[in-house]
């Protein structure tokens, strides 16, 4: 049976703490913090370890990495060193030359490696995927994706690259394809270099005279509303994925014409109706995955080549971000999280 050490006791750490738990699989707890290791730990019924006993622990089989997000690539490669496969939370480093450094590294190893892109787990999005794949709302013409909320305002990394890994890891496998254009711009208002609110747009290639399949992002922790929402527009239907409503209303569909009359063009549609879903956590299923990828050697939905894909664009964005904010982010040190963790 796989045995997981989780990496990071925070928010979102102790939900996979929790998860690895139900699943089996939790084998032991690692945080900065020994005491709220000792406490995720006892309550799982794990063993609270330094990074360093970990590491060298036989018995523990992989590694899910829920550390600070500038911390990603070093801890995932010093997973891979000692022969862990791993699971990390995006973002999956701090920019694309890491990212690629670290693909390198994957590449000459034989372990199993995965990105954490929940929602490509969710079953609203396999639905909608399904659904776009079987081509039954036609070719995509355009995608929107929002994730907005009045949170946690971050002061390392901008609302872009905390909030929309998943909405780009959503939209490229929608597309198929790479982005040959991304156009970004986003306001700073609480810590100068770093905005707090982002939209950004991506063009895909052209596949026939519509012109290509754009996507537009946006990310705010600043918004007076909660919105998670992905919209997706073919030429004969439109799907949402609206992961705020309730779980029987999470993904709705339409499907719509569009008439040539002597006034013009006229678009018509028919009555929205919601897609019945397995009613499953989307982290339950991501982390069975990952144990199943272990346990097979088969790899992840989400694994390296995607997680470059994602940072490129991560990059593109936060180039262009800096650029019209004219002061890059700053960035947690990596060596003083790794140094506290050991």
């Amino acid at each position: 049976m796989t045995r997981i050490a989780v990496v990071g006791c925070g928010a979102w750490g102790r939900n996979l703490i929790r998860t690895c738990a139900e699943l089996g699989v939790l084998g032991a707890v690692i945080d900065t913090d020994p005491a709220a290791a000792q406490r995720e730990a006892e309550a799982w019924g794990a063993r609270a370890l330094s990074l360093a006993r970990a590491l060298g622990d036989a018995a523990l089989d992989a590694m899910i990495i829920a550390a600070p997000a500038q911390a990603h690539a070093a801890l995932a490669r010093l997973a891979l060193d000692h022969g862990k496969d791993v699971f990390v939370e995006k973002p999956l480093a701090s920019d694309l030359a890491e990212a690629e450094a670290l693909a390198a590294d994957v590449a000459r190893s034989d372990r199993v490696f995965m990105i954490g892109h929940l929602l490509r787990h969710h079953p609203a999005f396999e639905a909608l995927a399904a659904i776009v794949a079987s081509g039954e709302i036609g070719p995509l013409r355009y995608i929107t994706a929002s994730r907005l909320s009045l949170g946690r305002v971050r002061t390392h990394e901008n609302a872009f690259l905390s909030l929309s890994p998943h909405d780009v890891s959503m939209i490229l496998a929608l597309a198929g394809a790479a982005p040959d254009g991304v156009e970004a711009t986003g306001r700073a208002f609480v810590t100068p270099g770093v905005a707090d609110e982002v939209q950004a747009d991506l063009g895909f290639p052209s596949r026939d005279s519509s012109g290509g399949l754009h996507a537009h992002i946006a990310a705010s922790w600043l918004s007076p509303y909660k919105e998670q929402k992905l919209v997706v527009v073919g030429e004969t239907g439109s799907l949402v994925f609206d992961d705020v409503r309730p779980w029987p209303e999470k993904l709705m569909r339409r499907d719509h014409t569009v008439a040539f009359t002597d006034a013009g063009p006229i678009a018509s549609g028919g009555e929205p109706r919601f897609i019945d879903l397995a009613a499953e956590p989307p982290l339950t299923r991501e982390i069975r995955h990952f144990v199943q990828c272990c346990q097979t050697r088969s790899p992840p939905l989400t694994g390296i080549d995607e997680g470059v894909r994602v940072q490129r664009v991560l990059e593109q964005v936060q180039t262009q971000l800096n650029q019209r904010l004219r002061q890059p982010a700053r960035h947690l040190q990596t060596d003083v999280v790794l140094r506290n963790l050991t």
